[in-house]
């Protein structure tokens, strides 16, 4: 093996292995909002407490909590595909789908039984 090949493959599986790390972020209710649902939902033009799209708002931990908690939105582990956690064509927000990581984040909070509201 030539001395490049040596010195490039380290190289290439150091950048294969970006990225892969495991989410560590804990599956709380605030977790979810601040990392997730306020950058990705709240912004002023969707689901703020400025606009409301659809009665609902994401910018601010309190916001979220007012929102779950008037009942509207189905968070149950029976309806995978509630609202706030779509897939498929439907996938939120349209313009950037949320990532994988981030519908696991929420997956997992709604399977700890939506602690924190």
């Amino acid at each position: 093996m030539s001395i490049i090949m040596k010195r490039v493959w380290p190289i290439a599986f150091a950048i294969a292995g970006c990225g892969t790390s495991p989410d560590d972020r804990p599956p709380t209710f605030e977790v979810v909002t601040l990392t997730v649902l306020a950058p990705s939902c709240g912004q002023v033009q969707c689901h703020s407490t400025t606009t409301r799209v659809q009665g609902y708002a994401f910018d601010t931990v309190e916001a979220a909590r007012a929102t779950f908690n008037a009942g509207n939105l189905s968070l149950s582990n029976d309806n995978p595909e509630s609202v706030l956690y779509q897939s498929g064509p439907n996938r939120m927000p349209p313009d950037s789908p949320l990532p994988d990581e981030d519908l696991a984040l929420i997956q997992a909070w709604i399977d700890g039984g939506k602690l924190g509201l």
